[in-house]
């Protein structure tokens, strides 16, 4: 069985969505809790029970769970966090606009 949440409005989850493209993970604020335990959060429009299992998911993607958040959890989506956003200013370099310098520098730090 699972444990209940015990969170009111205010309190940090941890959000977990599995897709097909993947996980996703974030942190979250919740936003209302009903009297049955019902709960919900800022970064979605689902709804959760009170052991933090989304209610009404589609079949077609994994579903979401809300956790409480560990300082591990906190840890890894800011590392993944800043990950991505290397990522993707990387991906928005433009060869015309990327003096040869920096591009030097970059080349040095990835290799």
């Amino acid at each position: 069985m699972y444990e209940e949440l015990n969170v009111k409005v205010g309190d940090k989850v941890l959000y977990r969505l599995w897709t097909f493209s993947g996980t996703v993970e974030r942190i979250e604020t919740v936003t209302r809790v009903t009297p049955t335990g019902r709960i919900r959060i800022d970064g979605s429009g689902s709804q959760f029970d009170k052991y933090g299992r989304e209610m009404g998911a589609d079949s077609w993607r994994g579903g979401a769970r809300l956790s409480i958040p560990t300082e591990e959890d906190y840890k890894r989506i800011e590392e993944n966090s800043v990950i991505s956003k290397a990522l993707s200013l990387m991906e928005k370099l433009n060869k015309k606009t990327l003096p040869y310098d920096k591009a030097v520098k970059i080349v040095e730090i990835l290799s």
